[in-house]
């Protein structure tokens, strides 16, 4: 697991990998089902390096990449 000083640096790169994936599907014109598949598994690993439960519904995301860039935003904002 990571120590407080790691989190805010794991968070971020997260975050810059979930906004890479967003614009590549999006260029790319994936399957649905291919993006749902890669946000449940990058955010079962990114809750897991948290300690953290499953995932904040958010019914008005764009897709379920958008969904967990939501949920990481809004973590990153009670952390601050």
């Amino acid at each position: 697991m990571s120590t407080k000083d790691q989190r805010p640096a794991l968070t971020r790169a997260f975050r810059e990998v979930t906004l890479s994936l967003i614009g590549l599907f999006e260029l790319y014109d994936a399957e649905p089902e291919l993006m749902e598949a890669t946000a449940d598994a990058l955010g079962r690993v990114f809750r897991a390096h948290l300690n953290r439960s499953g995932p904040r519904p958010n019914d008005e995301a764009k897709s379920a990449l958008h969904g967990l860039l939501d949920e990481m935003d809004s973590l990153a904002a009670e952390a601050a």
